[in-house]
């Protein structure tokens, strides 16, 4: 039997412009567009070896049973070609408890058919299960889903396979916009193209105007709401952040954040150009006008506080067992305290 691997979804592309297919195709991961793009270009290239529309099918995992698409694989075609099978949402699939039949269709798979199951979940080389069998046989290819350098690339690329251009960091403020989900991506795209017209530069305020944000609340949500002194916004987010990253990583992000406020009076007394400044407080040019905001809100008193809050909740974090909620509430108590209030301290 051959060694188990994850075999990335890219090779899936090898064998269409080869066109020598594999007999099952079992593509998982978190990346749906990866997933959806990969079978759909193994349709594409199985289609003119089809004799018939009979010999195509589609299943949905959430009303199919497994004998039934494997009952459809192993019947011959309408004639001398290829049979395409499309099993969607395979995740969805009631495990049969005995997986024999499967691991027979995998051990000897018709020459004939090409069946391409799509798993919308992560999976490891230690699955158990019907999974396993498609490890065994080295029939799963992997679809990782991109980190945001490779993204940012992708925008780019995307783009300009339609005749528009984008830069990457105004990239980077729609990825920041949008989220990481390719699919919600791809439909904000249309939008942008659509209005362009027949312009072909994307700008800063094309994003603005077109994308609905549908990212969860970041870090730089946080940012915002302290920036225009919107406490009851502060503090939501930074209660969901707290739940959902850590009080760890948001504190240093908050230090971050304010060490930046810090240095803006010395880079602009230096005449940094705006893209500088942006990027040594780790923001896109176009949300400068934030950070600059802020800091006339907080005085160099005020600012000198929150860091001594910010060190002293950071050392209470590591050395005692008070609630991380408490903790937090008392630092934003302090970031959105009066000037005149910390005097009296």
């Amino acid at each position: 039997m051959a060694k188990q691997t994850l075999q990335d979804i890219a090779e899936v592309y090898k064998h269409c412009k080869a066109k020598k297919f594999s007999p099952v195709y079992f593509l998982a991961g978190e990346d749906s567009f990866a997933l959806n793009e990969a079978s759909e270009a193994l349709e594409k290239a199985v289609a003119p070896l089809l004799a018939s529309e009979f010999d195509k099918q589609v299943f949905f995992g959430s009303n199919t049973q497994l004998a039934e698409v494997l009952d459809f694989a192993q019947a011959f075609p309408f004639g001398d070609g290829k049979k395409f099978i499309l099993v969607k949402e395979f995740e969805k699939v009631k495990e049969e408890k005995d997986s024999k039949a499967l691991t027979r269709y995998l051990t000897n798979p018709p020459e004939f058919s090409v069946l391409v199951l799509l798993y919308n979940a992560s999976v490891k080389s230690t699955e158990r299960g019907i999974i396993k069998d498609f490890l065994d046989f080295n029939y799963l290819y992997e679809a990782k889903t991109m980190k945001e350098a490779s993204l940012v690339g992708w925008i780019v690329q995307y783009f300009g396979s339609r005749d528009k251009q984008i830069d990457r960091m105004n990239a980077e403020f729609l990825l920041s916009r949008v989220g990481e989900n390719r699919d919600l991506l791809e439909t904000q795209f249309e939008k942008i193209i659509v209005s362009l017209g027949a312009r072909t530069e994307i700008t800063v305020q094309d994003i603005e105007a077109n994308v609905v944000s549908t990212k969860e609340y970041s870090i730089f949500n946080l940012q915002d709401a302290i920036g225009a002194y919107n406490k009851p916004q502060a503090m939501k987010i930074a209660f969901q952040l707290l739940e959902k990253d850590g009080i760890i990583l948001l504190l240093a992000m908050l230090n971050k954040y304010f060490t930046s406020l810090v240095q803006i009076p010395e880079m602009l007394e230096m005449q940094l150009p705006e893209q500088a400044i942006a990027r040594i407080v780790g923001t896109h040019p176009y949300y400068l006008k934030n950070f600059l905001a802020a800091q006339k809100r907080f005085s160099g008193l005020k600012l000198l506080e929150i860091s001594r809050v910010l060190f002293e909740t950071d050392v209470a974090v590591k050395t005692t067992s008070t609630d991380h909620k408490t903790l937090l509430l008392l630092l934003l108590q302090t970031i959105f305290s009066s000037e005149e209030e910390i005097r009296q301290r």
